[in-house]
């Protein structure tokens, strides 16, 4: 199975509509499966749920209004790549329901029972990121993601070996390096999510440290589809590369 890539747009938009359409093409251009993007509909609300008063100027400035949804879900429909958007408040997954095929719900909220049971109300696939903490909803239905909510993450931590675990289905990586999304599907996962930005992304925009710019976007996007050749069908069997040479092995 194709591993499903999906490009966390995130607030490299800068607030400019034209910006966020310009992440779609890089998300597409690159051969990413889904693109994300982020809506909340209250700064202040968000600021208060999450304990972060500091953030409150971050999210008013990078606050996707609600018109842009059907906008960029119509232009990613164009372009052939699926639309995501993540909600942080609960009173927004109706609002945002209509335009996805799969919600994904950040680890800062993972935890919060009755906001993923708003999610589980729409019938959707729910993708669940776990950084900080294993403990999430327990709702068995819901898919989870292994993440590290450091940004960006250190190599060192990036604990992928926890993709060993049948638990996990994909890893969500903040650790800006091209080579992880390969190594995480060694270590066998089928989704990965991972920050970009392009271009014209402001370098003072707080996602920008962790997001890759389109090239190395698209190298790692090109070496995740080489792990997976690689990775092969995982049985052991004579490969055509051996044919030639298998009328010379000795047999007792």
């Amino acid at each position: 199975m194709s591993v499903f890539v999906i490009a966390e747009a995130g607030s490299c938009h800068d607030g400019y509509y034209e910006k966020a359409v310009g992440l779609i093409d890089v998300a597409k251009d690159a051969g990413a499966d889904a693109v994300k993007f982020q809506y909340w509909s209250d700064a202040k609300r968000l600021a208060d749920r999450r304990n972060a008063a500091k953030y409150l100027p971050i999210y008013q400035q990078y606050q996707m209004p609600m018109n842009w949804l059907p906008r960029l879900k119509a232009e990613s429909n164009r372009r052939g790549i699926e639309f995501m958007v993540t909600a942080y408040l609960p009173e927004d997954v109706d609002t945002i329901a209509p335009y996805v095929e799969r919600f994904k719900v950040a680890s800062f909220e993972a935890g919060d029972h009755n906001f993923v049971h708003e999610h589980l109300r729409h019938e959707k696939p729910i993708l669940v990121s776990t950084g900080m903490s294993p403990t999430v909803s327990p709702v068995t239905s819901v898919q989870k993601l292994h993440c590290i909510s450091s940004y960006p993450t250190p190599l060192d931590q990036a604990n992928l070996g926890v993709l060993w675990s049948e638990e996990y289905i994909g890893y969500s990586d903040h650790t800006r390096c091209v080579y992880t999304g390969a190594f995480a599907t060694c270590a066998g996962a089928t989704v990965l999510e991972v920050h970009i930005k392009d271009w014209a992304t402001a370098r003072d925009n707080p996602d920008a440290e962790t997001a890759l710019d389109p090239a190395q976007f698209a190298e790692y996007v090109r070496l995740v589809r080489l792990a997976e050749k690689m990775l092969g069908d995982g049985h052991k069997h004579l490969m055509a590369c051996e044919v030639e040479m298998s009328k010379y092995q000795v047999q007792s």
